[in-house]
Formats: C-alpha cells, sequence, structure tokens
C-alpha cells in the first residue's frame, strides 16, 4: 500500500495539473519546429460565438510539455533579449540623428551672397573630419529652396572635404533639414547686452552693525577698570581714622 501510494501520486499530478494536461503523451522529442514558435501561455479558441480569451493570444496547437517546462524555467527569456534589442534600437537611431544634426552645414554657414564657407561653417567641416567618430564622420550639406543654390554649397562642402581628407573616407550627403537653433550673431548679440545690463559688483560691509555695540562696551569695561587705580589698591590699604 504504502509503494503504491507514490505512483498514485504522480498519476494524479499528471492528470490534474494544468500545465501537464494533455501532454502526458507527448513528451518525446517528436515536436516540430512550429510547436516552438508560438510564445508560451493560453491558446486563444472560438467557442459559442465568442473567443476564449477575449485578448489576443496565439491560436493553434498547444505547446507539448516539454516546450511548457522550458518556458517556465528560462522565462522571461528569450523574450526579454527581443525587448532590450528593440529598445537599443531605438536609442542607437536617437544617437545617429542626433550625429547627423551635429555634422550638417546649413545656410548660416555660408555667406548669403558667394555662398562660400565662413568661418564657421569651415570649422564645422574641419571638426567632423578630424574629430567626430569615424561611424559618425559623414559632412551633411542642408537642402534649402533654391536647387542651384545648394549645388553650389554642396560643391564648396565637397571641396573642402577633399582637401582636408584627401585618402577620402568622409562622405558628403545632402540632407533635408531646417536649422532648429539661432544663429551665432544672435547668440553673440545676447551675450554683449546681457554683459552690457550687468550691474557693478559689490561688497557687503557689516564691520560696526552688529559687533560694534559690543566691542564699545567690552573697551568701556576696560577704560572703567584702568580708570581708578588709586580706588583699587586703597581698597587694601587702612581706612583713615
Amino acid at each position: 500500500m504504502t509503494k503504491a501510494l507514490p505512483h498514485a501520486f504522480v498519476l494524479l499530478l499528471l492528470f490534474t495539473s494544468p500545465a501537464l494536461a494533455g501532454d502526458w503523451l507527448s513528451w518525446g522529442n517528436d515536436e516540430s519546429a512550429e510547436d516552438c514558435d508560438p510564445p508560451a501561455g493560453t491558446r486563444q479558441i472560438e467557442k459559442h460565438g465568442k473567443l476564449w480569451p477575449p485578448f489576443p493570444r496565439p491560436t493553434g496547437k498547444s505547446q507539448p510539455f516539454w516546450h511548457k517546462y522550458h518556458h517556465t524555467h528560462y522565462w522571461p527569456h528569450p523574450y526579454v533579449q527581443e525587448d532590450r534589442e528593440t529598445i537599443q534600437t531605438v536609442f542607437a537611431q536617437q544617437a545617429a540623428n542626433g550625429w547627423a544634426d551635429a555634422t550638417t552645414i546649413h545656410e548660416y554657414h555660408f555667406h548669403p551672397e558667394t555662398h562660400e564657407l565662413n568661418t564657421a561653417g569651415r570649422g564645422l567641416i574641419y571638426w567632423i573630419v578630424t574629430s567626430a567618430p569615424a561611424k559618425h564622420r559623414t559632412v551633411y550639406v542642408a537642402q534649402g529652396m533654391s536647387p542651384e543654390v545648394d549645388a553650389v554649397r554642396f560643391a564648396r562642402a565637397q571641396q573642402l572635404t577633399n582637401e582636408l581628407a584627401p585618402g577620402g573616407g568622409v562622405q558628403v550627403v545632402s540632407r533635408l533639414q531646417l536649422p532648429e537653433s539661432r544663429p551665432a550673431t544672435e547668440i553673440n548679440k545676447l551675450r554683449l547686452l546681457e554683459m552690457q545690463s550687468m550691474p557693478t559688483p559689490r561688497l557687503l560691509m557689516t564691520v560696526g552693525v552688529g559687533t560694534g555695540a559690543q566691542g564699545a562696551g567690552s573697551s568701556g569695561g576696560a577704560t572703567g577698570a584702568t580708570a581708578n587705580p588709586a580706588g583699587a589698591s586703597g581698597g587694601s590699604g587702612s581706612t583713615p581714622r
């Protein structure tokens, strides 16, 4: 009786456990690859005109026992890797967009009449060629309203890039991008106005406000003590009769 009890317990667990119900006959290694693809969990079925459960779930044949055990043992893997890759892909795209903005030559980098690169434009291209990371070392030229002007500016940027990087390796690409920052002349004017309106530095003088009365009292006490030295010494002498 006692020897048969463990076997009865195993059979009871086999037929009553939700994770094992219906899977005890498929414990072998004959599962197809299609059974491994769907995610773990309940399958959605249609019954009495309703979907059970009512939220999106995989459909088809239920997973065999060993697949359920694998999901339970290694959860949340492999799904957590997919989530991490998705987040890392989004962050990488945001970083690439930021570098593209930082390496874009806008219209204020050129002279408005001759369309030659000004000092700021030449400095930006020099920084891109010499200091930007290798994978972000691309000179983008923002397109404007005139294709003819865009072609001239693109040629100026290409010429300077070839001079700074004669061996190649730095591409010059046109890009549709509006400037998101203010021109340096505007920033410089605001800074000059701020400096002109800056108040003159002052030092707060607190001498004599709180310590003057205390100093006068202490000095007065010292003066009174030394004003009558005879009285101090007469107290120790004999009193005249």
